[in-house]
């Protein structure tokens, strides 16, 4: 599986924005569970660095995200799937109000011009967040479309399963580049506009990846963790 992902990631590794290790990373900890998921996760951080080079930084980076990442999916490829048939309204209330918060988020940064940048890029991060606020708001319809269905046909808990896990590998994409944006600019002991242009640059590789995740989740999540069961 390290192997997998370090394949994945190189084979993408030109086009920028696009990856595959999270999609597949959250197929085999959700099959094979936390302590699998973890010693993957730290043989991935590792190795990979026989390609990408020995950064201390990206090191660090991938040490802390890549196990706790697998902890977060391992621990939710154990819950029952009769969970989500019929799901506790708490969870459900929850769920909605995340979603509302990061809907929210970029609506403001759109009508309110938070994200202070070049105005070469204006056009560039305003059509992400775009992006952003659509998948995101698809996922909200989605999830609460499965969960109102369910109530009525009962469909076993499937679709709400995946706009959930969707949700959940979406947020920790964007929690990844969050996390750099703070270990890099320590470790290199960057000033505070120096610090705010890495962010910037990282914003604008985040939000491709971002929905990059949101859509393979959302496709190949099941038929992967089928072959994967089957392997298991």
């Amino acid at each position: 599986m390290t192997a997998l992902l370090i394949g994945g990631q190189l084979a993408l590794s030109f086009i920028s924005g696009i990856e595959i290790v999270t999609l597949l990373f959250a197929c085999f900890c959700f099959t094979f569970g936390v302590k699998c998921g973890v010693a993957c996760g730290i043989c991935f951080s590792l190795l990979r660095c026989f390609l990408w080079g020995f950064y201390p930084n990206v090191i660090v980076l991938y040490l802390i995200y890549y196990p706790l990442f697998a902890i977060i999916f391992g621990s939710l490829g154990k819950i029952d799937k009769k969970f989500y048939c019929n799901p506790p309204v708490k969870f459900i209330v929850l769920f909605n109000v995340a979603l509302c918060l990061i809907i929210g988020l970029c609506a403001s940064c759109l009508a309110f011009d938070l994200i202070k940048i070049s105005r070469l890029l204006t056009k560039r991060i305003r059509l992400y967040l775009w992006v952003l606020l659509i998948i995101f708001s698809l996922i909200c319809l989605l999830f609460n479309g499965a969960a109102a269905i369910n109530k009525l046909k009962n469909t076993g808990g499937t679709f709400l399963m995946l706009f959930t896990l969707t949700f959940i590998a979406a947020l920790c994409t964007v929690c990844f580049t969050l996390l750099d944006d703070v270990i890099s600019p320590l470790f290199y002991k960057f000033n505070y506009l120096t610090a705010l242009t890495y962010f910037y640059a990282s914003f604008i590789a985040m939000l491709p990846q971002t929905v990059c995740t949101a859509a393979t989740m959302t496709f190949l999540f099941i038929p992967i963790c089928t072959i994967f069961k089957r392997v298991k």
